[in-house]
């Protein structure tokens, strides 16, 4: 349900952790200022989703009490939720100012994104979202893309100026917005209406969609530089998951030794 694709498998770990685990609900409101104290418990799993130009990471983990996010800063960890959320909380996104993007789900069970700008946490949630809003990246100029759910279908969104788009690649049914750069391009993926899974890289309001030589399984783009050098993930024939980098039109497979 949260991040696409290959990111999925790991939401879907954080979840059924969490949920096994249960926990008191935080309570509280979007907007509120503030650093907010978390139980301390032993942490069960650790994601690391994004890190900005200065080296600071932002992820998830998850303790006995819920899922929770993370920021890594010079050696130090600061741990956070969003005062709204009941027990989960996804950091999902860094620009190089530290602000955080991510979602969380409330005590009804609903799904919203957030913005956490020097402590203080402003809820996201696109217009026509139905069944949540997702942010995954965000841009040294604040902008922020994701996915909402709407229609029976994801749609991508990017957030620019307190408006929300919506990004629908060319024949896609599933359109998803994973990163967004300095000068404002977006890469992500599309599912076309056999399942398969697409790379699009959006520039000047063009989509160029894109797949991995040897990409049978789908190709996953994750984000891009200020250069345009993408990243991602794609899954061969067989089925297993190699990374990628796309620089100047030449695809390089990322499979650590």
């Amino acid at each position: 349900m949260k991040r696409i694709w290959i990111i999925p498998a790991v939401v879907v770990l954080l979840l059924a952790i969490s949920a096994r685990v249960g926990g008191a609900e935080a309570k509280g409101l979007s907007g509120v200022p503030g650093t907010h104290a978390i139980v301390q418990s032993a942490t069960l799993a650790t994601s690391a989703f994004a890190i900005n130009s200065k080296g600071d990471i932002a992820g998830t983990y998850v303790t006995r009490t819920g899922s929770h996010g993370f920021l890594l800063h010079n050696g130090t960890y600061t741990k956070f939720y969003v005062p709204a959320a009941a027990n989960f909380t996804e950091a999902k996104g860094i620009n190089t100012a530290g602000d955080i993007v991510g979602d969380y789900v409330d005590g009804r069970g609903n799904t919203h994104g957030f913005l956490r700008h020097d402590g203080t946490y402003t809820t996201l949630d696109d217009p026509r979202a139905t069944r949540g809003t997702l942010p995954f990246g965000i841009n040294d100029a604040g902008d922020i893309v994701g996915a909402a759910h709407f229609s029976g279908d994801a749609h991508g969104f990017l957030l620019h100026n307190g408006t929300y788009t919506t990004l629908d690649a060319p024949g896609a049914d599933k359109t998803y917005a994973n990163g967004i750069n300095t000068p404002g391009e977006i890469v992500g993926g599309d599912t076309d209406a056999r399942g398969h899974t697409h790379g699009y890289l959006l520039r000047d309001g063009t989509y160029t969609r894109f797949d991995v030589p040897g990409a049978t399984g789908g190709t996953h783009p994750h984000n891009i530089n200020t250069a345009g050098d993408i990243v991602g993930t794609y899954i061969d024939g067989r089925g297993h998951f190699h990374g990628f980098l796309l620089h100047d039109g030449t695809y390089t497979t990322l499979d650590v030794p």
